[in-house]
């Protein structure tokens, strides 16, 4: 099969997303399966113009003073632009599917699809209204358009995959999606790449990690990552087992400014690590540097993520402390494989830290089972047949049409 994918976010360069890694890594299982997988993303990012360009001078002078009234106007008229792009890409490829991810005003990839006739998978992996609506406030919109744009391009689709559950039922609610058009398939790992490991020494003395036990956390630096409960667990911990340190891997998220004063006002900037953008291919060594790894999410009311680096915590054989929320809560079997922690508890997360770094013989069995939950259910080559399985039932489905 011949699929040709089309991403609207910002490229994997410089960045530590999860919904950058995601396609990544699964269509890579999917050409490992035998599949022809073309990826083509849109948007470089923002820092890839050379500064004192007239182009980046541009976009500086609109950002500042236009952004308000113009932001949502370009990406609506960007679907002109992207449909002779991907016009190109299908007339040269030749595929049998189109995957698109789902973004804000954008219904290019349908309009494409009708085109040449060929069936299209949009993926869903977030909802772009709500957060356009509750994370980009200070634009100018009409949320009436967005909305019958997204509603057009879900009826539209053949078929609509998303990561979560909670994703399902939102978009079913919203737009009275048929449920048997719809599937969830969340993130995975790779065992391979994630996998228990000798500690790189020369890593640990590179960062002044020293002998004590490793606190981490890998991905960006954003407000719904639980930034907030990370700093708090930070200042408390390190109080309560002064030679422990804190390694924080990623970049992006906009709080780095925030953490760095955080940590400069308390005096803890010596036992925490901030690395910045680590290639993926990398992260796995820096996992191994740590003995317990964090993902406390706060108690946000519409949590439907699919955290890739759950999945690649507990691939690489780690205890994971994190949050009883959305898809966590039914990925991680408490006790056994994580610790989920009720959401707003902050006592709970630093009682279950405490746990793992004052036994680290339960730390390492929590870490094997994890590592065995991931084998056994959640690696890309799992997700990569449960899409094959999607992409092979619409294909015939509009082989079925055209000879009817």
């Amino acid at each position: 099969m011949r699929i040709v994918y089309f991403n609207y976010l910002y490229d994997i360069y410089g960045a530590s997303l999860g919904s950058a890694i995601k396609p990544m890594e699964l269509f890579k299982a999917m050409r490992a399966a035998g599949h022809e997988v073309k990826m083509v993303w849109f948007k470089d990012q923002p820092g890839h113009l050379p500064p004192g360009t007239l182009k980046a001078s541009a976009r500086d002078f609109l950002k500042r003073h236009l952004a308000f009234l113009v932001h949502d106007l370009k990406l609506f008229v960007e679907n002109w632009k992207f449909r002779k792009i991907e016009a190109g890409h299908v007339e040269s490829f030749k595929p049998d599917l189109i995957i698109a991810r789902l973004d804000l005003y954008l219904f290019s990839a349908i309009k494409t699809a009708r085109k040449y006739n060929l069936p299209v998978i949009i993926e869903a992996d977030s909802p772009p209204l709500y957060e356009a609506l509750h994370f980009q406030k200070q634009y100018w919109r009409i949320p009436v358009i967005p909305r019958w744009i997204e509603r057009w391009v879900l009826h539209h689709a053949d078929f609509v995959v998303m990561q979560s559950r909670e994703l399902q039922r939102y978009f079913t609610n919203l737009h009275g999606l048929d449920p048997e058009r719809t599937a969830v398939i969340s993130n995975g790992a790779d065992i391979e790449k994630f996998q228990p490991q000798i500690r790189d020494e020369f890593l640990a003395a590179r960062y002044g990690l020293g002998d004590g036990p490793v606190l981490g956390f890998v991905g960006s630096m954003s407000v719904w990552h639980g930034i907030d409960n990370l700093l708090r667990i930070i200042a408390t911990v390190v109080q309560k087992y002064p030679n422990c340190h804190f390694l924080l891997v990623g970049s992006g998220g906009g709080q780095e400014p925030h953490i760095r004063h955080y940590l400069e006002q308390r005096g803890l900037g010596d036992r925490v690590v901030l690395t910045g953008y680590v290639p993926h291919e990398k992260i796995p060594a820096f996992v191994q540097l740590m003995d317990v790894v964090l993902a406390p999410y706060p108690n946000l009311p519409f949590f439907y993520y699919s955290p890739v680096k759950v999945f690649e915590y507990m691939a690489a054989g780690k205890a994971v402390v994190t949050t009883r929320i959305g898809q966590l809560a039914r990925i991680i079997r408490d006790g056994w494989d994580g610790v989920l922690c009720p959401a707003g508890d902050f006592d709970a997360l630093i009682s279950a830290i405490s746990g793992l770094l004052e036994d680290a013989e339960i730390a390492a069995t929590m870490g094997e089972n994890a590592r065995q939950t991931i084998a056994q259910q959640h690696t890309w080559g799992h997700k990569a047949q449960a899409y094959e399985k999607i992409c092979l039932q619409v294909c015939r489905e509009r082989c079925g049409e055209k000879t009817a």
